[in-house]
């Protein structure tokens, strides 16, 4: 049978049947990009449409969400914005809740950038106004030596192309993002960090995730959160074993939640009798309650050895007493004479030490 529609482009020309449809925009939907090597051409597949589930959200997520949301169509240029983090503190979730909010709040349709390709950057920039969200943007355009494929988006991310978009990336570990993205609310407007959840947070996700879950049972797993940083998929799955009956102390050795085996950074709070604090880290294992441990800060000049059995947890973290800890003065003869001898030690607070937080 004859095609029914014939499509000239650049002096090509392309035959279809009669399911051809011409649309003025994109409909309303959610696209992963396909890409022909041979041809060099990209074009959009629908797929299935992004949610978060009825889930509780944790966090502040839904105020993220809203920032956005009611930020965008405010802007007469494009918005972008960076969710940074390590892995497993809700970045996807948050994407997925944005997405949904889009379509059905804007009506903006999602195309999701999944691998890189040639020329994706100019495909991009002839979409309308569409969402482009770039899941572990640093390791899908990972840097190859001097070849940085990242730059490709710095001109497109600058806002100033005919077409308002909104472009948001996902980042694991920002020390693999091109420097021209960072710092630079020109081009990606939003930088917004995923922590940790709080112990309050880890409380109050096992009573939502767990029916007639103990208090015991949840101070179990709090107190092992101030000894390892437990993100949400951790929880997700202890959530699972408590809720099948597990003892926790006993699942989490099966579980693939594994410390590292040099120890974790712990930061050490010193209180000296006048009142003064000094903040010193080092590798620490908060599990180990039974031998004698030490912190030699090079800055301070100071080494400092405690033992975690003599320590009160509490929820500031490894409390001592003066006298259960010890501190030995490593500054040189000069540094002594000239500042003095050091001020006695009056209490000691030893927690573990998440990601240094970038925002103000």
């Amino acid at each position: 049978m004859p095609a029914s529609t014939i499509v000239e482009s650049n002096g090509q020309f392309r035959f279809y049947g009669a399911s051809v449809r011409n649309h003025d925009q994109l409909p309303v939907a959610t696209y992963a990009i396909d890409f022909n090597p041979l041809s060099g051409g990209h074009s959009l597949r629908k797929v299935a449409p992004l949610s978060p589930g009825e889930g509780k959200i944790y966090g502040s997520h839904a105020e993220r969400v809203d920032l956005i949301v009611d930020r965008y169509p405010r802007m007469d240029r494009s918005l972008g914005a960076i969710l940074s983090g390590d892995k497993g503190m809700g970045k996807s979730l948050m994407l997925r809740m944005l997405a949904e909010r889009l379509r059905e709040q804007l009506g903006l349709p999602t195309v999701l950038v999944q691998h890189a390709t040639s020329g994706l950057a100019s495909f991009l920039d002839e979409l309308g106004e569409v969402a482009v969200i770039f899941d572990e943007f640093e390791k899908v355009f990972a840097k190859d030596g001097d070849e940085d494929s990242q730059t490709q988006f710095l001109s497109l991310f600058d806002g100033l192309s005919t077409a308002k978009r909104l472009y948001l990336l996902s980042v694991n570990d920002l020390s693999r993002v091109n420097e021209f993205l960072l710092n630079r609310p020109g081009r990606l407007h939003y930088h917004m960090e995923f922590t940790y959840p709080e112990p309050e947070t880890v409380a109050a996700y096992l009573h939502d995730q767990v029916s007639a879950i103990t208090d015991d049972q949840v101070a179990e797993v709090v107190e092992f959160s101030r000894k390892f940083a437990l993100n949400f998929d951790h929880l997700r799955a202890i959530a699972l074993e408590l809720s099948l009956g597990g003892e926790f102390y006993k699942v989490v050795k099966e579980l693939n939640i594994k410390r590292n085996p040099r120890g974790t950074t712990a930061r050490a709070t010193i209180t000296w009798e006048d009142g003064k604090t000094t903040v010193i880290s080092g590798s620490v294992d908060l599990f180990d309650k039974k031998a004698d441990q030490s912190i030699h800060d090079y800055d301070a000049d100071l080494k400092l050895t405690f033992c975690l059995s003599k320590a009160d947890l509490t929820e500031q973290g490894f409390a001592f007493r003066a006298g259960d800890f010890r501190i030995e003065d490593r500054r040189g003869e000069f540094t002594k004479a000239k500042e003095g001898d050091l001020k006695a030690a009056v209490s000691l607070v030893i927690a573990l030490q998440q990601s240094r937080p970038l925002s103000f």
